[in-house]
């Protein structure tokens, strides 16, 4: 119960219990005084008939007596009379037992008023003849009494009602500050820090106040320390001081979790690009203008890879750039290749470079399983004839088999990608996510992973179609059909099967009509709906952030709960998990991988995962593969762990 409505029933019972009190007081008193003036009135009346009936008692006239006994009676104040002789006989009796017809019967049975019987003799001379007996009746004093008892209820109820209304008004007033720091509260739980500024007049509540305000600047300054000090370790580890790119660690240990993943990615192109002259233009103008020179190569690079969804690019050596992009074609390679040449122009143009020949880009495309040494020979391969060819020029290492690219182009798949999706031919996969320690804040789950067959019959991966997907418009198409199939699933099975993780495409994330589309989805299937996360991609979440906080927080209004995928995978600030409530992280499989042996990575992921719990929020590993990797995890106090050492991707109908 809240605290207004116990101050309002509080107000209501003391008021109740001073009407009580006061009626119970005043009937008393009025019934004690009532009863006095029954018992004077009833002995006047007695003494008053017996002087009056001396005379018709001597005289013996009955007439008389009746008569004057009937018209004393008859007035209706009486009820009992009676003249009594000597010898005990009742000589004439009167008596009436009616109640005044206004009071309730109720009222008369809880009140107690008895008047007592009044007596005086009748004298005959200086005889005495008998005694008359005189009872008022109580109908008269019910009467009072009942309407005192109406018009004092009347009069409080007024009186009440005025004070309760003028009560709760200040309540309301009073506890005004209360309901802000509930919100205050609240925002809090869902890693928001407001400071209320302005401080309520009561000395009690000011304090308490003030005290939020304290709490919440120290929550929201321990979240940024800790965001700082994670940030500040990957930036040590990983990132190239001069142009803000990922460094050579970095890129090789990306490079390394793609190829050797199982599941996450099965192709892409990686791009070598290598300015010409840095080493003379070090010489001659000094580092500060090579660096400059660095700087915005790294911005044009940028500039051209932040348009293209899972993509990243690292400096790899002194003049060296390396891009990757993940689940890239020989169309779309080539086209970036040429993209990067021609924007290398623009660094003559800008005066950055004082040759014609500003360097060069060689493409190699990659499958899963592919050994990093012979990729990285491939494209450097492609770097070295690029260089041999002219200036400014790009070329694709081109194998003798045939097998280490696909040869279809953007229209073949748009037409297949849309024969799959009117078929409906779409396998569901699901890989568990296991919780480990004593969090398990939104675990476990089955992270629902997607397969179609090609021509031939063979599984294709969605790391493989769903960038080409992306690419022509076909996701959004993709991510409803997987939905709407794993709700037909759901709504087979119990309440008490585990929930479903379900990856939104980046396009699907900022899609309006979508979004309306899986909201009305969720609101016609309710229990499917608490047992459903929403997975994000990072780079997709961070497009418009206030557009996935909005989702976040429609979606979670029905119970569905978010996470993010491959979290730490783009050098993004940690600092935007302040603004949007989700319930779980996914370390990206570079972090991972080998964690038990990388001591940076562990003091990296350690700080993460306090970061994250500071604010609610769990944090899964994913890619683990061996134990010792696991006991690493858990010892470092990681919610949940995905990877085939938990189990291998699995039909979602076994």
């Amino acid at each position: 119960m809240t605290l207004y409505r116990q101050i309002t029933l509080s107000i209501i019972l003391l008021l109740l219990t001073a009407f009580l009190g006061t009626v119970i007081i005043s009937t008393q008193n009025l019934r004690n005084f009532l009863l006095t003036q029954l018992e004077s009135h009833a002995q006047d009346t007695a003494t008053s008939l017996g002087l009056s009936l001396s005379s018709p008692m001597q005289a013996h006239d009955m007439t008389t007596i009746t008569s004057m006994i009937d018209a004393i009676f008859d007035r209706g104040h009486y009820r009992q009379l009676d003249i009594v002789m000597l010898n005990g006989d009742t000589l004439l009796s009167r008596s009436s037992q009616a109640q005044g017809s206004k009071v309730p019967k109720w009222f008369i049975n809880i009140i107690d008023l008895q008047p007592p019987a009044a007596e005086a003799l009748i004298m005959t001379g200086w005889q005495q003849a008998g005694k008359i007996q005189v009872t008022s009746h109580p109908g008269y004093a019910y009467g009072e009494l009942w309407s005192n008892t109406v018009d004092t209820f009347r009069w409080f109820l007024l009186l009440a009602t005025v004070i309760t209304i003028i009560g709760l008004i200040a309540v309301n007033i009073l506890l005004r500050p209360l309901r802000l720091i509930e919100s205050q509260a609240d925002a809090i739980c869902n890693a928001s820090y407001p400071l209320q500024q302005k401080l309520p007049q009561t000395r009690e509540l000011r304090r308490v106040v003030m005290a939020m305000n304290r709490m919440s600047d120290k929550i929201s300054s321990i979240f940024a320390e800790q965001s700082a000090l994670t940030e500040g370790l990957r930036t040590q580890a990983y990132k190239d001081p001069v142009t803000g790119l990922g460094n050579r660690r970095y890129f090789d240990r990306q490079l390394q979790t793609l190829l050797e993943s199982r599941e996450e990615s099965s192709m892409g192109a990686l791009l070598l690009l290598e300015l010409h002259g840095l080493s003379e233009l070090n010489l001659s103008a000094g580092y500060q203008e090579g660096d400059q020179l660095l700087q915005c190569t790294a911005g044009l690079i940028n500039n051209r890879t932040r348009k293209i969804d899972n993509c990243f690019a690292a400096r790899i050596s002194g003049a060296g750039y390396g891009i990757v992009a993940i689940g890239m074609h020989k169309d779309g390679a080539e086209a970036l290749a040429d993209e990067l040449c021609h924007d290398l122009l623009q660094l003559r143009a800008d005066g950055l470079t004082r040759t014609e020949n500003i360097g060069h880009v060689g493409v190699a495309l990659w499958k899963q399983q592919d050994a990093v040494h012979d990729l990285l020979a491939e494209a450097d391969s492609a770097l070295r004839a690029a260089q041999a060819s002219g200036n400014n020029n790009w070329k694709r290492f081109i194998t003798s088999s045939a097998a280490h690219a696909p040869t279809h182009g953007s229209g073949h798949w748009c037409r297949f990608l849309q024969q799959v999706i009117d078929s409906e031919s779409i396998t569901l996969f699901t890989q568990p996510v296991t919780a480990i320690g004593d969090n398990s804040i939104g675990l476990p789950h089955h992270e629902l992973l997607l397969r179609i067959l090609d021509e031939g019959g063979n599984p294709i991966t969605a790391s493989v179609f769903m960038p080409m997907a992306e690419r022509i418009g076909l996701a959004t198409d993709i991510d409803k059909l997987a939905i709407s199939k794993l709700f037909e699933h759901m709504e087979t099975e119990n309440d008490t099967q585990p929930a479903y993780a379900v990856n939104l495409s980046a396009s699907s994330l900022h899609n309006p009509v979508f979004i309306q589309w899986l909201y009305r989805r969720l609101q016609s299937a309710p229990a499917c709906a608490r047992r459903l996360f929403i997975e994000i991609p990072e780079y997709g979440a961070l497009i418009n952030i206030q557009e996935t906080r909005n989702l976040i927080e429609r979606l979670g209004t029905l119970g569905c709960q978010c996470g993010i995928d491959h979290f730490g995978r783009g050098f993004y600030s940690f600092g935007y998990l302040r603004n949007i409530k989700v319930r779980y992280l996914k370390i990206d499989g570079s972090y991972t991988r080998g964690i038990d042996h990388e001591e940076d990575n562990q003091f990296l992921i350690q700080a993460l995962t306090k970061a994250a719990h500071s604010v609610d929020i769990a944090v899964i590993a994913q890619a683990v593969e061996t134990s010792a990797e696991r006991d690493t995890l858990e010892n470092m106090h990681v919610d949940g762990i995905q990877g085939f050492l938990m189990g291998k991707p699995q039909s979602l109908k076994a």
